[in-house]
């Protein structure tokens, strides 16, 4: 049998004065690869926090085989602060093995991202991911491991886990991930750990019936209640005096029965209607091509796209991360302008937008003010509703209605970024990466509004399942930058042709002039450099970084989804002025580039 490497003992644990955990009696094994489910704030990721840091329960004991080694992947790992990316890989590793190093360097297609520059979700994931996979922990744990990061990253990461043999815990919402890595499933529901041996396939059959089963022992706890509560009535008092122990027996089952009715949840059902009939076709495009313009080199991300979108059309979206799936989406909005090509929009469609880095949402307000400001009602579906019912169609209680934005998992807050979304008036809804930090009660619930949405939905999306519930249609980025359009669901285009399609890109753009070797025009020969080229070199990277600053501004005035239908001369004027800084900061990086490669050359001679 394998050795037992944790066991909870009455474990308890806390958070804000809330039980999260209680009475926790389990064990974990050598080579479980154990699937964490449970609501959003039901306590995942605090568990996997505790034991990472092997900290002190609240109530109960935790026993941990010594010397046990324990790494994690957490759902919102920090920027790494990274000189060299095969240093940091290697650090904390007391035997490591170089060449497998690289070979995941390799894999994962991080040998030539720029260190320097800000990194993106998906980079960040992969580093840190990189970084499990040669760890020489005996215990991974692992907190939404497939956010952020593309379908062939993932298909990548399912083989790589299995071939560790080692002891994994994992949280995850990526229902085909948790199919194909789970041994067991640990299941927090009613601050209780739950266990099922086996694979997850069957796990909701398994939830439905322990939810049946307690039903009817909450019907039956109630009717009970019910005669004590009679018979405490209309008992003979000196019986009753005698019966004391009776009497304190219907208070424990009053206060059992208060704590288990909550599974007795009603049915989740968000119906969106449109705000009016848009035109047949919604959105035309006509020989659409868009590229970066990188030292005047044309970086291409997609080229000649023909593509309709019709009324109640629902399609998904697929591609590796970079391949351009957002910015297909945001020139479709209108956002950002194509290369070449134009785009016909039809009569009254009125788009709405699902942004993947939940940015709307201010953490100094409550999910009540967010939603209602000072007041206590939302317009939905032309009705005025009290927030608190509409928060709860979100799975809000009055509770947690009223905290801090800024206390909310990482699940909540897109549930609230949803919520947001569905009170406004649209009929075109375009999602970018909804399912990230979901639980299952909240993807059902999504699910659900789409399926009832009236209207039609453009998503982009990595979760398998969620696609096939969601979408008949795919468009893929392939790795020609040719977008295919594709009838039919995910599972039928992954059935014709895997995943080897799906475009992969090499020199993320944002790094090409970093890793760019520029050769200067003219071969200077100076023993040392004049005053002017000193000053140029110390004073250009604060030029470019105040240029990148207001770049930023600008972008963030074009990001304003309403901007070109409400004003735009406004618009236009903003695009040009971006192209501008882009091509100033280009020169720019090129003039210090030039500089610093004869200063070398001055300083090694």
């Amino acid at each position: 049998m394998p050795k037992t490497l944790i066991t909870f003992q009455d474990f308890k644990m806390f958070k804000s004065n809330k039980v999260l955990l209680e009475n926790i009696n389990i064990a974990i094994h050598q080579f479980d690869r154990i699937v964490l489910v449970g609501q959003n704030g039901c306590g995942k990721s605090s568990l996997l926090n505790l034991l990472k840091n092997k900290e002190e329960c609240d109530a109960g004991s935790i026993w941990i085989a010594p010397n046990l080694k324990i790494d994690c992947l957490e759902q919102n790992p920090p920027e790494p602060t990274i000189n060299n990316l095969l240093e940091f890989l290697s650090k904390d590793n007391q035997h490591p093995n170089l060449s497998k190093t690289k070979e995941i360097i390799e894999e994962l297609n991080l040998k030539k991202i720029n260190l320097k520059n800000k990194l993106s979700g998906g980079e960040i994931r992969k580093i840190y991911i990189a970084k499990l996979i040669l760890s020489e922990s005996e215990l991974l744990l692992l907190d939404e491991p497939t956010n952020h990061i593309d379908l062939p990253t993932i298909d990548w990461l399912e083989k790589k886990l299995l071939s560790l043999n080692k002891t994994l815990i994992i949280v995850s919402h990526d229902q085909e991930f948790l199919k194909k890595i789970s041994t067991k499933t640990f299941w927090i529901h009613q601050a209780q750990i739950l266990k099922r041996e086996g694979p997850y396939d069957n796990f909701h059959s398994w939830t439905n019936e322990v939810i049946e089963v307690e039903k009817t022992k909450s019907h039956k706890l109630k009717q009970k209640i019910k005669s004590e509560k009679k018979w405490a009535i209309q008992g003979i008092p000196a019986r009753r005096k005698r019966n004391m122990g009776r009497l304190r027996d219907l208070e424990k089952l009053s206060k059992n029965y208060e704590s288990t009715k909550a599974t007795l949840k009603k049915p989740l059902n968000i119906i969106l209607n449109k705000t009016n009939e848009s035109a047949v076709n919604i959105i035309e495009t006509f020989d659409l091509s868009f590229s970066y313009n990188i030292n005047n080199e044309n970086e291409n991300i997609f080229s000649d796209l023909n593509l309709k979108i019709r009324r109640d059309d629902r399609i998904g979206i697929i591609g590796a991360n970079g391949s351009g799936k957002s910015t297909l989406v945001k020139i479709l909005q209108g956002i950002y302008p194509p290369k070449t090509g134009k785009i016909k929009f039809g009569e009254n469609v009125n788009i709405k937008y699902f942004d993947q880095n939940k940015e709307n949402i201010n953490l100094n307000k409550t999910p009540w003010s967010t939603l209602a400001g000072n007041g206590n009602h939302v317009d939905f579906m032309g009705d005025k509703i009290h927030v608190l019912s509409y928060l709860k169609k979100f799975l809000f209680d009055e509770k947690k209605s009223l905290q801090s934005n800024s206390s909310l998992s990482g699940g909540e807050k897109v549930r609230l970024s949803l919520a947001e979304l569905f009170i406004n008036k649209h009929n075109f809804l375009i999602l970018d990466e909804p399912t990230n930090d979901l639980d299952f009660d909240t993807l059902d619930l999504l699910k659900v509004a789409i399926k009832n949405y009236d209207g039609t939905v453009l998503i982009i999306s990595h979760d398998r399942f969620f696609l096939d519930n969601t979408v008949d249609k795919i468009l893929v980025f392939e790795n020609n930058n040719r977008i295919l359009k594709h009838e039919g669901n995910f599972s039928d285009y992954y059935e014709k042709f895997g995943l080897e399609k799906l475009k992969i890109i090499n020199n993320n753009v944002k790094n090409k002039i970093s890793n760019k070797k520029i050769v200067p025009k003219k071969v200077i020969k100076k023993k040392k450099m004049s005053f002017k080229d000193s000053y140029y070199l110390e004073i250009l990277p604060l030029k470019i970084e105040k240029l990148e600053k207001d770049l930023k501004e600008y972008e963030t005035i074009l990001n304003d989804k309403d901007l070109f239908k409400n004003d735009r001369k406004t618009f236009e004027k903003v695009a040009i002025e971006i192209t501008n800084i882009k091509k100033i900061i280009s020169e720019s990086e090129n003039k210090w580039l030039e500089l610093q490669i004869l200063n070398d050359e001055i300083n090694n001679s």
